[in-house]
């Protein structure tokens, strides 16, 4: 039958729960079930970098090559912080980068993440930090240097 039509079928199925977190108990419940976890879940990445050696105090810059203090990234909801990664092109770097929502300061971050005479690291939790609605990030070499900095940071709602 030619769409729209939904068939009853879906939810005459029962749907299993007992082992995978659900509460639905037919599949087009499950489905629908799903698709709120999916969307309550859902991330994103932001990248933030500079084309040269930065040192303590040296902002990074996110596109299109803008300083992250002068056009910091506006998160709308209460945002958590689920993974971040430095890395240099150089052999090593001895830095710590910070995450900073800049409503509250520039010099208190909310998150940070250090190199140790290392290329790259990255960390990941559950969730990490969280960033208030209306929060301003940016992304600040809070000591030490790095030359051509990569900054990535994986974005949810809290």
């Amino acid at each position: 039958m030619p769409a729209p039509f939904t068939s009853p079928v879906a939810r005459s199925v029962p749907f299993d729960n007992t082992t995978n977190g659900y509460t639905s108990l037919n599949v087009q419940d499950a489905i629908e079930e799903s698709a709120l976890i999916t969307s309550a879940k859902s991330r994103y990445v932001l990248l933030a970098h500079y084309g040269g050696n930065a040192s303590t105090g040296r902002f990074l810059e996110m596109f299109p090559a803008q300083a992250s203090n002068t056009a910091p990234i506006f998160l709308e909801q209460s945002t958590n912080i689920y993974n971040v990664t430095l890395q240099t092109t150089a052999t090593s770097a001895t830095c710590t980068m910070s995450v900073y929502d800049l409503n509250v300061s520039s010099t208190v971050p909310v998150y940070s993440i250090s190199l140790a005479a290392q290329k790259r690291k990255s960390l990941t939790g559950m969730p990490l930090a969280t960033m208030a609605a209306g929060a301003l990030l940016a992304i600040k070499v809070s000591s030490g240097s790095i030359n051509t900095p990569l900054f990535q940071i994986t974005l949810g709602a809290a």
